[in-house]
């Protein structure tokens, strides 16, 4: 946090998130045998600091929407690590 304040120029981001709290979230989606009939996820925007995400290279399942309000994929680079910087820093 110290080093992304820093390069952000806030000073007191170390100061606001306090003691860091870490977790690790692991999620494995097999085929879906009928995937005309998937909803998939809601949408929604990351609550926390920061979201690190290692996409599956061989299924684009990110998207993010556009400031006209359309969603686009996120094509997956291959051994790539995507940062998502939350609703915390930008409430900040």
């Amino acid at each position: 946090m110290r080093a992304l304040g820093e390069s952000l120029g806030i000073s007191s981001l170390e100061q606001t998130f306090g003691e860091l709290d870490m977790s690790l979230a692991m999620n494995y989606y097999p085929v879906c045998p009928q995937p005309d009939l998937t909803l998939g996820l809601s949408s929604h925007s990351d609550v926390g600091g920061i979201t690190i995400l290692l996409q599956d290279e061989n299924v684009p399942g990110l998207q993010v929407k556009t400031p006209i309000d359309t969603w686009m994929t996120v094509q997956p680079i291959k051994n790539a690590l995507l940062i998502n910087l939350g609703d915390q820093l930008e409430v900040h």
